[in-house]
């Protein structure tokens, strides 16, 4: 079922529309009917098959939960040191460019678009547990937004707080539009060396947010092991941590994915050349938009 968790009433409304599109419509024959619309069976049938016969695992439950009641959780180690560390050594050579504000931090190495330029960071995109939770708050097809490599260097100053599906300008609260994972990639994600900082139950509130002093006074470090990795909500506010050690940088990535019908932060169809594409897991192909969302998008 497309509704096996407690959603907004936006999510809920979105999801009773597409439940009812993809009803059968007598005389339609090998079609069915979207809003008047005739669509191709295949399209529908392929909406739903990446939820066929897969129920969330009941070991994740304690981390739906935790997400609704928070806005956040942390998924320890996903990835072992080994696969961590041979990840951290592929993308070493990527990390040239430092950020060009505040917000992307002026003592902050940042790689856009990293689909296009490496597959090593393909098992965390692509990570069954992620994909798990995913479909929890997107609809099938959802896409991958951003995917990007954040190496925080000493001396980098306290990202501001910011939501990431704060380009969707609907009021809150609601149901995000995307979701989030930042993975650490080495053993430097704790508070002193720049963890990202998170605001529990943020994700809840509406446009009215506190003053930036009582929201730092709110914010706790979500502190990660090698290999780990938290998952959150579009609509959770956050930022980058501060790195205030002598010679430790904090290596992180993450990937950020959003609902079919939303436009993505980095052009994933552009950034990865098309005689590449055929080298992308089958479902990375679709989060870059080499897929259908009903009843014609993409």
């Amino acid at each position: 079922s497309l509704a096996r968790s407690p959603r907004g009433p936006v999510q809920v409304q979105v999801l009773w529309v597409l439940r009812c599109a993809m009803a059968d419509v007598a005389g339609a024959g090998k079609y069915h009917s979207f809003s008047g619309i005739n669509t191709d069976k295949t399209v529908m049938d392929n909406l739903e098959a990446p939820l066929e016969g897969k129920t969330l695992p009941k070991e994740l439950a304690w981390a739906v939960r935790e997400v609704h009641e928070k806005g956040f959780v942390i998924l320890p180690n996903l990835l072992t040191r080994e696969e961590a560390m041979e990840i951290r050594e592929a993308i070493q050579p990527l990390l040239q460019e430092s950020g060009r504000n505040n917000f992307e931090g002026y003592s902050t190495k940042r790689v856009y678009s990293v689909v296009g330029k490496t597959r090593a960071l393909d098992k965390m995109i692509a990570h069954p547990v992620v994909m798990a939770l995913l479909h929890e708050w997107l609809l099938p097809n959802y896409l991958l937004t951003a995917a990007q490599v954040i190496d925080i260097q000493p001396g980098e100053t306290p990202q501001p707080f910011h939501f990431d599906d704060q380009f969707c300008r609907m009021p809150r609260p609601r149901a995000p539009f995307s979701m989030a994972t930042v993975w650490a990639l080495n053993d430097n994600f704790k508070a002193e060396n720049g963890a990202t900082v998170v605001i529990p139950g943020s994700h809840s509130w509406d446009d009215n947010c506190p003053a930036p002093k009582v929201m730092k006074e709110m914010a706790i470090p979500a502190e990660l092991a090698i290999g780990s990795c938290v998952f959150f909500s579009g609509t959770l506010w956050h930022g980058g941590g501060a790195n205030v050690s002598i010679d430790t940088n904090r290596c992180a990535f993450t990937a950020q994915y959003c609902q079919p019908w939303v436009r993505q932060q980095e052009n994933m169809m552009m950034s990865v050349p098309f005689d590449q594409v055929h080298e992308l897991p089958e479902a990375i192909q679709s989060m870059i938009g080499y897929s259908i969302h009903p009843p014609f998008i993409g």
